[in-house]
Formats: C-alpha cells, structure tokens, sequence
C-alpha cells in the first residue's frame, strides 16, 4: 500500500482528536443537560408563587388637579407578557432599523426622555392646571388619560401634546369629566 502524505495524517488526527474529545464532552455535559431540563421542567410552578409585574413604557402622572377623576392604570405587564412584549419590540426594533425609519439601536431608547418632557409641558401649561392626566410613551406614540372639564381642553392637550419635539402620534383617551368618555 502506499505511504500517508503528512499532510493527511495529520487531518485524520484532528478528526480523530474531535471525534474524542466530542464523545469525552457529550459525557461530562449529560448531567448538566439532564438539571436543565428538570429546572426547566419545574419553574412554572416555582413561578406560581412569586408574583411580579413588569413595566416596559414610561408612565407618569403630569397633572393631579380634577378630583374624583379615577387612576389611571399603568401599563404593567405579567412576565409572560414581557416577555413576549421584549421579542416583539427586538423584532420590530431590528427591522425598522434595517428598513430606516428608525434609530439603529432602539426604537423604544427615546421614550422616557419623550415622556418627561410631555409631562414637563403638560404641567408648565396653565390651561391645563385644573385637569389630572397621565401619560405613557410607547416608540414615540403618547398615550394621554385621565380626566379634563370640556371638549376645548381635551383638543388643545392633543394639540399641545403633538407640537411635542419627537411625538410621532397622540392617543387621547381622555375622558371629558368624570367617568363619561366622548370622542
């Protein structure tokens, strides 16, 4: 038979030596593999127990003058939730930063800052000074709730609110007194 080029044997080697050192691995990680799955298998009991909520949107109350207007409520999410709120928000970050229609790095980066200063504008307003409002900021979208006494007041908040440096929309879900809504 012929003679082996050094060059061959020693690429048999490094495959051999792979081979080995892949079945020597897949020996010593069994274990690890074996607690992962039963940890795995008990958390969601282990997370029965514990109740905790998440808040990914910046929410804050910019005014609190309109008594016997209701709380309004936070934007709180389950874990379940977050969790699959942060897949949807990585999925949609990356692709309109590919599509470039937005900032690379987090669409969602710029809305505490955007909320504060809502809330800032909102409560430096004296039109606005009898009325109690909350706002959230999602991807540059405003959320208003809460309560105003006229129809006037609630349209100059919208107004006012997208004259706001980095505001893309309003959502004014502000109710015109208390608890009766209208558009």
């Amino acid at each position: 038979m012929g003679t082996r080029s050094p060059r061959k044997f020693t690429t048999m080697r490094r495959a051999v030596a792979d081979q080995n050192y892949a079945a020597k691995g897949a020996t010593s990680t069994a274990p690890a593999i074996v607690m992962s799955i039963a940890l795995i298998a008990i958390s969601p009991w282990a997370d029965a127990d514990e109740s905790r909520s998440y808040r990914l949107d910046p929410f804050t109350q910019a005014t609190s003058s309109y008594a016997g207007c209701p709380a309004a409520k936070p934007p709180d999410l389950t874990e379940q939730e977050m969790r699959v709120q942060a897949h949807e928000r990585a999925e949609r970050g990356t692709s309109c930063c590919l599509a470039g229609t937005c900032e690379c790095g987090g669409a969602y980066k710029h809305d505490p800052e955007i909320n504060e200063r809502v809330a800032a504008a909102i409560r430096s307003d004296a039109r606005f000074r009898d009325t109690s409002v909350w706002v959230t900021t999602t991807r540059k979208f405003v959320t208003l709730q809460g309560c105003v006494r006229s129809t006037a007041q609630k349209r100059a908040l919208e107004a006012m609110v997208k004259r706001q440096a980095d505001v893309a929309i309003v959502w004014n879900e502000i109710t015109i007194g208390i608890g009766v809504r209208r558009p």
